[in-house]
């Protein structure tokens, strides 16, 4: 059992990170529920995927997966980074606190959650390929991820609206360490 747990809380860490990275913007509860919701979700389908998948098909794709969570988290990084220059350059305040009221499109959350999640998917094959039960796993992944990109985004907004573009463009700079760690895999 703390195994299980244990693979839940070190799968979320990408999870927790992206969601610090990500939530210098204002956001609603709303907001968070579907990050998180996304994340854990993304994790936990990663996983049970992986566990269908087995080691066979994987694989094939073994040499390329790595590349794909790079480029996904790098486009968005550097989306990113050039949101908190603009938004640290600009001088009109009332634009840039109309710029800041929306928090990060869905299209982009997916792409994080889905992105941070392809470690997930090389321990589903694991799992897939010991033939245990993976059901405790693909819940302990999942309800991780969604705890900790609760906490990564409620830690974010602690910090000042006057340091918002500094934060953005510290959280690029996260998601570009992350995205060359997945070089590294």
């Amino acid at each position: 059992m703390l195994g299980i747990i244990l693979i839940g809380i070190i799968l979320s860490a990408d999870s927790f990170s992206a969601a610090l990275a990500m939530g210098f913007r204002p956001f609603t509860f709303k907001d968070a529920l579907k990050f998180a919701c996304a994340s854990g979700g993304a994790e936990a389908l990663s996983s049970l995927v992986g566990a269908m998948a087995g080691s066979k098909v994987i694989s094939r794709f073994a040499d390329i997966d790595h590349w794909i969570a790079f480029s996904l988290l790098m486009a968005v990084a550097l989306h990113m980074l050039y949101e908190g220059i603009v938004e640290f350059r600009t001088k009109d305040s009332d634009h840039r606190e109309e710029e800041k009221k929306n928090f990060h499109s869905f299209f982009k959350i997916l792409v994080v959650s889905f992105a941070t999640s392809l470690d997930a998917l090389g321990v589903g094959v694991g799992l897939g390929v010991t033939k245990d039960s993976i059901g405790p796993y693909i819940l302990s992944i999942g309800i991780s991820a969604f705890l900790s990109t609760l906490l990564g985004l409620y830690l974010a907004k602690k910090v000042s609206s006057k340091y918002a573009s500094i934060a953005t463009v510290s959280g690029s700079l996260v998601l570009i360490g992350i995205a060359i760690k997945m070089l590294e895999i």
